[in-house]
């Protein structure tokens, strides 16, 4: 099956002005849309972020793919020798197969090992909304305990969510571990619990936290990038029993070994945008039960394309033990057709269909696409370029930097 044209649409959407510990997020984000078109005229989609390094490799990968066989994929990867670039059009390849043989992507990746995906309630400290009639869920600013329980109340309200997560190393860590206190009074001691401080505190801080959960009456699935390095959670794992997730310190292959040899994390985050695709995910996944580690879904900023995407993928995996996070339920915009991919119960069924069965609004691709070419967005794919765009967007305050660890 030939393809005939690779397209690469940056676009921007709205998105709440959540925190981090690097900062605030923007209220436009920029994401790219991959479109593949065989010689037959079967379309392909792929989605990823959006900084100018990721649009640039895409765009530099035209004549690698343009006349290439979409069953060939392996050497594009090792052609490309960038697992972003490779990810968003291995994701379009495989949507476009799909089409053309009536599978889903899940099928092409082994075959699915459970008809539903458990999600996460993603939840996050922010400023108010700008444009409250425009959000997607929870206008308001929330700084407090009470607040992120009143945020977490229309999360399980409108999804089901059975299971919270909470982005830390915004306010001094005894209120977040409040935060945690108030969830678990709210929505019960046996509730899976998870807090992402993205590095923010210290191995001593960490230890002390941990320490302190331990003697309350809350249920921690797991602590996120506590602190900020490989080593320094290799430290904190010698001080606390929580297991260690990471998305930030262990996000390619040549990480695992140094990983396992210092015995620092216990989870990994996956994400197919930078794991080398699909299917470089179902390669973690056999990777993390050889060493028997855990597996999770790590998430971003996301459109439909990645949602439908992470279903297939997490679907698939059959080493995955724990809810996905996303993005998703904050977003207000979106480049699919119909309506926005369904989380009830805290689930997404898997679809069936062929190819990743969505399909692009094409009015609003083009709508968004001219945003983005209007406006200033924030676009990253890693954490230093995190750290570069956050640095630039909160230029206007003079005494914040992106230091870690902070407390």
């Amino acid at each position: 099956m030939e393809i005939r044209s690779l397209e690469v649409v940056p676009v921007a959407h709205r998105e709440p002005p959540l925190r981090n510990s690097w900062g605030a997020h923007s209220e436009l984000a920029a994401r790219t849309l991959v479109r593949v078109e065989t010689a037959d005229g079967l379309v392909g989609v792929g989605e990823t972020y959006g900084d100018d390094q990721v649009i640039t490799a895409l765009e530099g990968a035209t004549d690698l793919v343009e006349g290439m066989n979409a069953y060939e994929r392996t050497p594009l990867r090792l052609r490309l020798q960038d697992e972003m670039a490779y990810g968003a059009i291995e994701t379009a390849l495989l949507d476009v197969v799909g089409k053309a043989t009536g599978q889903p992507v899940h099928a092409l990746l082994g075959g699915k090992v459970r008809d539903e995906v458990e999600f996460s309630a993603y939840l996050f400290y922010k400023y108010a909304d700008s444009d409250p009639e425009t959000a997607a869920i929870c206008p308001r600013e929330v700084l407090s305990p009470d607040a992120m329980v009143e945020q977490a109340r229309q999360f399980v309200d409108k999804h089901g969510f059975e299971v919270l997560k909470l982005k830390g190393g915004v306010l001094d860590p005894d209120t977040e571990l409040r935060t945690l206190e108030r969830l678990a009074e709210e929505f019960g001691r046996r509730c899976p619990l998870r807090i992402d401080p993205n590095g923010a505190w210290s191995v001593e801080t960490a230890t002390r936290i941990a320490k302190r959960l331990r003697k309350m009456d809350v249920t921690v699935e797991f602590l996120e990038d506590p602190v900020p390095s490989m080593h320094a959670h290799a430290r904190l794992k010698r001080n606390v029993d929580y297991p260690i997730a990471t998305n930030m310190f262990v996000t390619e292959f040549d990480d695992i070994a140094t990983a396992v040899e210092l015995n620092s994390i216990d989870v990994i985050l996956s994400d197919h945008h930078y794991w080398g695709g699909p299917s470089g995910n179902m390669d973690l996944d056999h990777t993390v039960r050889t060493f028997d580690l855990g597996v999770g879904m790590h998430s971003n900023s996301h459109l439909g394309v990645s949602m439908a995407t992470m279903s297939h993928v997490a679907a698939a995996m059959p080493t995955l033990r724990y809810a996905c996070d996303t993005h998703y339920p904050w977003i207000s915009d979106d480049v699919i057709e119909g309506s926005p991919i369904e989380i009830s119960d805290g689930f997404v069924d898997v679809p069936d269909e062929p190819g990743l069965g969505v399909d692009l609004d094409d009015e609003r691709v083009e709508e968004m696409h001219e945003t983005w070419k209007e406006s200033e967005t924030l676009g990253y794919s890693s954490v230093g370029s995190m750290a570069a765009e956050y640095a630039d967007a909160m230029a206007d305050r003079g005494d914040w930097l992106p230091n870690k660890p902070r407390w």
